[in-house]
Order: C-alpha cells, then sequence, then structure tokens
C-alpha cells in the first residue's frame, strides 16, 4: 500500500490530511468499504469543479479541460486482500454510485501511477479504458511520477 498511496500514515498526519474531510470543511467524500463485517478499503471521491489545482493539473489530458467530472481515488488496507478481483468489483460499484450521486457529470477521472498494474487491472476490469498518460504537475507528492 505504501508504495502508491504516499501520505504519511501517523495519527497527526492522518488528522490534518483527513480531518477536514470528516469534520465538514472539505467537499471530497470518503467513505470505507466493508466485506464481512470487516473495514476492507478507503475511497474518495471528489467534484473537479471544487478542486481547481487539481482539475488545472489534469487538464494537460486531452478531453479533460473542460470536462465536467468527478476524481476518486482508493485503496485496500490489507494487501492480503488484493488480487482477488475485490478491488475491481469495489470500484465499478463505488463508480455506479458516484454517477447516481452527480447526475451532471460526464466523466470519473483517476490518475493512477503507471507502475501500478494492479491499480490497472481493477479500473480496466470496472470498465475504465486508458486515455493518457504523462506527468502530472501538481503539488501532491502521490502525484510526483508519471500517472
Amino acid at each position: 500500500m505504501a508504495t502508491w498511496w504516499r501520505e504519511a500514515s501517523d495519527l497527526p498526519a492522518v488528522e490534518a490530511a483527513y480531518g477536514p474531510l470528516v469534520d465538514g470543511p472539505d467537499r471530497t467524500e470518503g467513505f470505507i468499504a466493508v466485506r464481512d463485517g470487516q473495514p476492507l478499503a478507503f475511497l474518495q471521491r471528489y467534484r473537479l469543479d471544487d478542486n481547481p489545482e487539481w482539475q488545472q493539473a489534469i487538464a494537460v489530458a486531452p478531453g479533460l479541460g473542460d470536462v465536467i467530472g468527478i476524481g476518486i481515488d482508493y485503496l485496500i488496507g490489507d494487501e492480503a486482500m488484493t488480487g482477488h478481483g475485490l478491488g475491481r468489483q469495489m470500484i465499478a460499484a463505488f463508480v455506479n454510485l458516484s454517477w447516481a450521486r452527480y447526475p451532471d457529470i460526464t466523466a470519473v477521472v483517476v490518475a493512477v501511477d503507471q507502475d501500478n498494474g494492479a491499480s490497472w487491472r481493477a479500473l480496466e476490469g470496472a470498465g475504465f479504458l486508458r486515455t493518457w498518460a504523462g506527468v502530472v504537475n501538481s503539488g501532491d507528492l502521490s502525484d510526483r511520477d508519471p500517472a
């Protein structure tokens, strides 16, 4: 997980990063996916127009300059739960719920590190298509390598 989710995971860092999401000022929506009563994964979604810096950073990709869309991020917390198709199922269900939540959007955007084969397989299994590869110029540590 730490290879691809490059945020610090100590309590103060998590509070700083996700406190605004939980407390309300950040419009990003965060979710915990549960399987058999146990937490499986974290997912988040956000409107691109609520995040103009990120929208500008991904506008380098063809067709994303003026898109009305959302971005999603996800991670499965326990590595033993990867490789079983759960990510694909989780992403597909999450995207379907997102279309219903935001009926005005025309795209769901995911920035994935080019070397993250497992994530690519999960996305493609959930119906996503690769439309662009390159360097995303943003201040987010998770974007430091080609997306």
